[in-house]
């Protein structure tokens, strides 16, 4: 196992980028709190430990090899991101009704956010890749391949629990501007916009 400080940079890299992930985290920690965007990103963060799971028992590269298995994954996946897209403009635009009491932003559960972030993670099929183009070039050949995925996995997970925990105080200070109605419709309208568009990127991507 070698690179150490050049494996956790890359990572960081890439998941700095804003993805789905990002969105989902943005959207629950400013429009339900920052339980909700921690809830998010241990989602994102579970997704990834069954990731490193499937990487340790050699499954992943199995199931990385059958093209049917990739498909699905990318065809739900975006089916999923247009699905919170939509549900994301529906709320927009009931937030552009001023006459409703219920314009208050809505509560949604701890349960709902940790199943957003686990679902948007677990469905992109980046993720999936990434454990099968990145992690092994910082594994060196011989005895311990597995204990090597492991370690390099559990560090991934970690960078990425730490990464969004950290977004997720950083949105609070924005939240402030979220208080004023008509901003937080344009918010949902844009971060709706976002997924959808990442959604249709992510179906004709030629990743395979």
């Amino acid at each position: 196992m070698e690179g150490l400080a050049a494996f956790i940079t890359i990572t960081l890299m890439i998941i700095i980028v804003p993805g789905p992930d990002f969105f989902v985290v943005m959207k629950n920690s400013i429009t339900s709190g920052k339980g909700n965007g921690a809830m998010a990103a241990l989602g994102i963060t579970s997704a990834h430990v069954c990731y490193s799971l499937l990487a340790v028992f050699g499954i992943i590269f199995i199931l990385a090899n059958m093209y049917y298995v990739f498909l699905v994954i990318k065809v739900l996946g975006a089916c999923y991101l247009i699905y919170l897209g939509i549900k994301s403009i529906i709320t927009a635009r009931q937030g552009m009704d001023f006459s409703q009491d219920h314009m208050q932003a809505k509560q949604i559960s701890y349960l709902n956010s940790y199943r957003q972030g686990f679902l948007s993670t677990l469905l992109n099929p980046k993720a999936l890749l990434y454990y099968i183009s990145i992690l092994p070039q910082f594994i060196t050949a011989g005895d311990g391949v597995s204990t090597q995925i492991a370690i390099l996995s559990a560090i991934v997970t970690t960078v990425i629990l730490v990464w969004f925990i950290f977004c997720v105080y950083i949105f609070q200070y924005i939240k402030l501007l979220f208080n004023n109605r008509k901003v937080k419709a344009i918010f949902d309208y844009a971060v709706g916009a976002i997924l959808i568009t990442l959604s249709i990127n992510l179906l004709f991507s030629k990743s395979s």
